[in-house]
C-alpha cells in the first residue's frame, strides 16, 4: 500500500473495480482506499475516469467486477458538477435534498449561503454559482459521512467559489470524509490531503498532497502538472 491512508481507518474501499460501456473500458481494475475524515482530489484529464469512480464508489452505477465496501447510502451525499434543479423552489428542493430540518435551521443555511432572498425563487432561474451552493448546503445539512464533489466549482464567479470552498474545509473539521475531483491546482493544492491520479480508467499514482505536488513518481502524473 502507498503512504496514502496507510495509518488511517478507511471509509470506502474498492478492490479490483472495473466497469465498461459500448465495448469500452472505463474504468479498469481499481483498487483504492479512501481514508476516513480527509479530503481526497481525485485528478486526471478529461475522460481519465474520475466522474465514473465517483459514482461508482457512491453506488450510482454498479461495476461488471471487483467490490465496493462504504457507509450505507443515506449517510452519503454527492453534489454533481451541474446540479440537476427540480421543478420546485430553492428552499422545496432544499427541503427535498435534506427533509426533516426545522424552519429555524433551514433559515440559517439558506443565510449561510446568502441565499436567503432566493428561497421562494424557482431553483431552476438560480444562477450557476447559486444553484452549486444550494446543492452543497442540501448535502451538508444531511451531515454527511462521505461527501462526493464532482467539479464543485468549475466555471463558478470568485464568491462562490471561496464559499464552496470555506464549507469543504469546515466539513472536513466536523469529520466528514471528502472525495472531489478538480481541474484547479490552486484549489487542489489548498484543500487535498490525499491524491488519487487517474489515466484512461486506470490509477496510476497515489500519495499524500505534499508528495503528489512536489515530488510526483510517474511520468504521467509530471506531465500532468507541467499544464495543470
Amino acid at each position: 500500500m502507498s503512504d496514502m491512508a496507510s495509518q488511517n481507518t478507511a471509509m470506502v474501499t474498492a478492490r479490483n473495480v472495473s466497469f465498461s460501456a459500448d465495448d469500452q473500458l472505463l474504468l479498469n481494475d481499481i483498487s483504492v482506499r479512501i481514508a476516513s475524515g480527509n479530503i481526497t482530489m481525485v485528478l486526471g484529464h478529461n475522460g481519465a475516469g474520475k466522474t465514473l469512480l465517483l459514482s461508482a464508489l457512491h453506488g450510482l452505477i454498479s461495476p461488471q467486477r471487483g467490490t465496493i465496501i462504504g457507509p450505507a447510502r443515506q449517510k452519503q451525499k454527492m453534489v454533481f458538477q451541474k446540479p440537476i434543479l427540480l421543478r420546485r423552489s430553492a428552499r422545496e428542493y432544499f427541503e427535498f435534498l435534506c427533509p426533516g430540518l426545522d424552519d429555524s435551521t433551514v433559515q440559517n443555511w439558506f443565510q449561510k449561503a446568502q441565499l436567503g432572498p432566493r428561497m421562494t425563487t424557482p431553483a431552476r432561474q438560480l444562477s450557476g454559482g447559486e444553484s452549486q451552493k444550494l446543492a452543497l448546503i442540501g448535502a451538508l445539512a444531511s451531515q454527511p459521512d462521505l461527501l462526493f464533489l464532482d467539479e464543485p466549482t468549475a466555471h463558478l464567479d470568485f464568491e462562490s467559489i471561496g464559499f464552496i470552498e470555506s464549507q469543504i474545509t469546515a466539513a472536513r473539521k466536523t469529520g466528514t470524509t471528502i472525495v472531489m475531483t478538480s481541474h484547479n491546482r490552486a484549489q487542489a493544492e489548498r484543500l487535498a490531503e490525499h491524491v488519487i491520479f487517474m489515466e484512461n480508467g486506470r490509477i496510476v499514482e497515489m500519495a499524500c498532497a505534499n508528495t503528489f505536488f512536489s515530488s510526483p513518481q510517474t511520468q504521467a502524473a509530471k506531465t500532468y502538472l507541467k499544464h495543470y
